[in-house]
């Protein structure tokens, strides 16, 4: 009889174990798809913390490199250019042989990260936001934001990407109503005190072209006198 009632009790054992196991298991499933993001940060905290973190920075000038890949054509170009800055919202591209009206529609990806503190008056002023998660990207812990325009006839949202640690914004993707988006890849150089971009990959994915532009920042001069007259275009 008592190895009957030994097998009983290591039969309940196990059942208890097995019964654990699938609790846990269940509890874990639950955090993973129903994540409680209350707890993190709000968007509103994170853009102002973008703001700070280019606290003091006025003005920069950099030299930029760009290769530039047209693939549905099969065309690649490389470009050097000046990048400008200054705060709150200016920025300039000026790209050297190109023609001008060609130059706007490379500055487009540029207004987007280039410049923390930039980047998050234009979203605090014409998006709406929100963190949807948290998350490892490479061995990055970055907040994801969520964003949708509050007024806009091409763009129908935006993932951000945000550091936790520096406030920078190592990725983010620009959805467009059409069907497009653009990848926005980059890696930053401390410069004096302030995180800058010294690498930049976009990727555009539109229905009729697809193309890629990287870009390195190098030589940046910080805090010098610019004209207001350089940014009227």
């Amino acid at each position: 009889m008592s190895i009957y009632k030994d097998i009983y009790k290591n039969r309940i054992k196990l059942i208890f174990v097995i019964f654990l196991f699938i609790l846990l298991g269940l509890i874990g499933f639950k955090k993973i798809f129903s994540e409680d993001v209350s707890t993190y940060i709000s968007a509103k905290e994170i853009l102002d913390r973008m703001s700070l973190s280019v606290y003091g920075l006025s003005t920069y000038k950099c030299d930029v490199k760009i290769n530039a890949s047209v693939i549905n054509f099969g065309l690649n170009f490389s470009f050097n250019g000046e990048v400008y800055y200054k705060e709150p919202d200016k920025l300039f591209l000026k790209l050297k042989d190109l023609p001008e009206d060609v130059q706007e529609k490379y500055r487009l990806s540029f207004t987007q990260t280039s410049v923390p503190g930039m980047v998050s008056k234009i979203y605090k002023e014409k998006y709406t936001s929100k963190v949807i998660s948290v998350r490892n990207l490479g061995t990055t812990k970055v907040y994801v934001l969520y964003m949708e325009p509050i007024k806009s006839r091409a763009i129908k949202n935006v993932l951000m990407f945000v550091d936790s640690s520096n406030y920078t914004i190592p990725k983010s993707i620009i959805y467009y109503k059409d069907g497009g988006k653009i990848t926005i890849d980059q890696k930053y150089s401390k410069i004096d005190k302030y995180y800058l971009p010294s690498y930049q990959e976009v990727y555009f994915d539109f229905p009729k072209v697809q193309a890629s532009l990287v870009s390195n920042f190098y030589n940046y001069k910080l805090n010098i006198p610019l004209s207001d007259d350089l940014f009227k275009k």
